[in-house]
């Protein structure tokens, strides 16, 4: 055999090696990217929805403002993102609270950021806590609920 065909022969075959294996790591490293990239567009996606949901969502909560001589203030808010309708608060009526305004609930309309208040009165051997059920409705459902304890 020739020797310069033996070269062209061997330069031939580690070029044709070579070659596959970049075609090779080519699509390996290409499979990775996809794989990822779906990762996020899944995660991109889930976000978005969430987002979503959270914007017809109102959320109701409560905070207990102390005052003079037995008085509380029932601050009742909207820290969620979407409008609050028919909103009722179930654990007021007990014993141990006399409460000022006992008409204001079912409150019709609660914006986000808004809040009303409701004066209570501790009577003699009251408990520290009281436990409260918020109830409204928003865009996301009917009858969404909220259970807190506060500390009067």
């Amino acid at each position: 055999m020739n020797w310069e065909l033996i070269v062209a022969i061997a330069a031939l075959v580690v070029s044709l090696g070579a070659l596959i294996f970049s075609a090779y790591t080519y699509s390996k490293h290409d499979k990775k990217i996809k794989a990822q990239e779906q990762i996020i567009n899944d995660y991109q996606i889930n976000k978005i929805a969430k987002e979503n949901e959270e914007s017809k969502k109102a959320s109701i909560r409560g905070n207990i403002i102390r005052g003079d001589r037995g008085k509380r203030t029932l601050k009742v808010f909207n820290c969620g993102k979407a409008i609050a309708s028919n909103i009722r608060v179930e654990g007021l009526n007990t014993d141990s609270l006399a409460v000022m305004r006992n008409d204001l609930f079912p409150y019709e309309l609660m914006n986000p950021q808004d809040y009303t208040e409701v004066i209570l009165c501790i009577v003699k051997d009251s408990p520290s806590t009281i436990k409260l059920k918020y109830i409204w409705d928003d865009d996301f459902g009917q009858n969404n609920e909220f259970e807190q304890v506060l500390t009067l």
